[in-house]
């Protein structure tokens, strides 16, 4: 059943895009789990453990689409045996349910066989379309030919559903804090839903992650409300969509979840989108745990390597440990550091050559360090970015001491509060009397995926312009 319908008294908005760096909404945990569950499915592919949990999840999802929704009752014990003997009337007493037991088991089984159906999409390659969109509400509505809306006298009334098909009327829900919230008006829902598919589309193109669009898309699809009821049940089903492309799991939003994700819904609302990619995140580590955690029902270890490598993978699931995966950045950056160092010390000896051997006094040298600096820090602000120095930091200094010193300074350092197997490395030219200034118009990245011979053909073009970016401004200080 839909929440209560009022008149509308607030301005609706249009469909906002994702911000520029829709990277920054996620804390990068579920790209380490994922990387997890990809070395650790393989293990599990034949595995009867795997196809039981992926069948109980299933259920799960469809049972808890209307629990969520209103659309009936299940108490736990109940909802327990339906997740692991089956969708069957039969499995349900009267007391365990407020609607008749037969009708609920349609209901579930109408969710469950959307489900089944989508996975034979994600299977066939189906792209998320505005028709699969109202194939999906059909189909998700199926065994339910009515929902109940107030009329214009307040009385509730048996409205039928339009399945499929969008809403022809205004519509408008109460908050909980007795503000109203105005849907898209049924005029603009078109043109509304087809920006969505747009912009869907563009963010798949560009390696948006998977929680994050998830969220943007439930969000977006839930604040326009095309479809005159089952707009959240529909909303949850595309988000699982990009989840099962992306090769993850449903996203189960079960009942305790509830006071979460409306709250995490009202936050986006307010232009505020982290939480509900939290949220997902935390759903989708669930289901990631419990699968990881069959490998050993499936198959005790048989080594010490075996062991060890399970244990490493409990650990990065529980977020206590980075995938290894990730440390390919920091051994990457070792390499560009070497680089960087050879350089400088090349810089440095023909500045000897040039400047020292002519005026005694005047020294140039290099120094490799790491530690915490407050100069990187200052230069991320620049960038618009954090720098994370605790995880990892080396920076390598040249140091240009005339009768006004100066130094050169490129750092090496994690990017972002959390590291995501993505580093950073930043050039700035410091002084006695100014602060830190960069001398390259970006920085440079570094991450796990790249090989070290093009990050480093790729550094080299990077680093001679910085190199004489820096020389310029230090000679204008001298």
């Amino acid at each position: 059943m839909t929440g209560v319908r009022t008149a509308p008294s607030c301005n609706w908005k249009p469909l906002a895009d994702l911000p520029p760096s829709p990277s920054e909404l996620s804390s990068g945990e579920l790209e380490a789990l994922q990387l997890v569950w990809t070395e650790q499915q393989a293990h599990l592919a034949e595995s009867d453990a795997l196809k039981k949990l992926l069948q109980q999840l299933r259920r799960e999802w469809s049972i808890e689409a209307g629990i969520l929704e209103g659309l009936y009752t299940l108490d736990r014990g109940t909802t327990q045996i339906l997740i692991e003997r089956g969708i069957d009337a039969s499995l349900i007493p009267h007391e365990a349910t407020n609607g008749d037991p037969a009708m609920v088991a349609r209901l579930v089984r109408s969710h469950q066989e959307t489900l089944e159906e989508m996975f034979a999409a994600v299977d066939a390659e189906r792209a998320l379309t505005i028709g699969y969109i109202k194939e999906l509400h059909a189909a998700l509505l199926r065994h339910q030919d009515t929902v109940r809306v107030l009329d214009q006298f307040g009385n509730p009334i048996e409205k039928k559903v339009e399945k499929g098909r969008y809403k022809e009327a205004p519509d408008s829900i109460t908050r909980p804090d007795g503000s109203t919230r105005l849907y898209c008006p049924p005029e603009q829902v078109a043109p509304e839903m087809d920006r969505l598919i747009v912009l869907h589309g563009k963010h798949m193109q560009n390696g948006v992650p998977p929680e994050v669009e998830a969220a943007w898309l439930h969000h977006g699809f839930a604040r326009i409300h095309p479809f005159g009821d089952g707009n959240r049940r529909v909303a949850r089903a595309i988000a699982t969509f990009v989840f099962l492309k992306a090769k993850l799991f449903p996203l189960i939003v079960r009942r305790d979840d509830r006071t979460t994700y409306l709250e995490a819904l009202e936050l986006a609302d307010q232009g505020n989108l982290r939480p509900l990619v939290s949220l997902f995140t935390e759903i989708q580590k669930r289901s990631i745990i419990s699968a990881i955690e069959l490998r050993s029902q499936a198959r005790p270890a048989q080594t010490v390597d075996e062991a060890i490598g399970a244990a490493r993978a409990v650990l990065v699931a529980k977020g206590q440990i980075p995938p290894k995966e990730w440390n390919e950045a920091k051994s990457c950056a070792e390499c560009l550091v070497n680089i960087a160092q050879q350089t400088f010390d090349s810089v440095a000896q023909k500045l000897r050559s040039e400047i020292a051997s002519v005026r005694p006094g005047f020294e140039f040298g290099t120094s490799l360090e790491n530690g915490v600096a407050p100069a990187p820090l200052a230069i991320a602000k620049q960038f618009h970015y954090v720098a994370n120095l605790q995880e990892y930091h080396r920076w390598i200094n040249l140091r240009l001491r005339t009768e006004r010193d100066a130094r050169l300074t490129l750092s090496f350092h994690c990017l972002g509060s959390q590291f995501r197997g993505v580093i950073a490395a930043s050039a700035f030219l410091e002084t006695r009397d100014n602060g830190p200034v960069a001398v390259t118009e970006d920085i440079f990245r570094i991450n796990y995926k790249e090989e070290a011979t093009q990050a480093a053909q790729r550094f080299r073009t990077w680093l001679e312009p910085a190199i004489v970016k820096g020389l310029t401004l230090w000679r204008e200080h001298l």
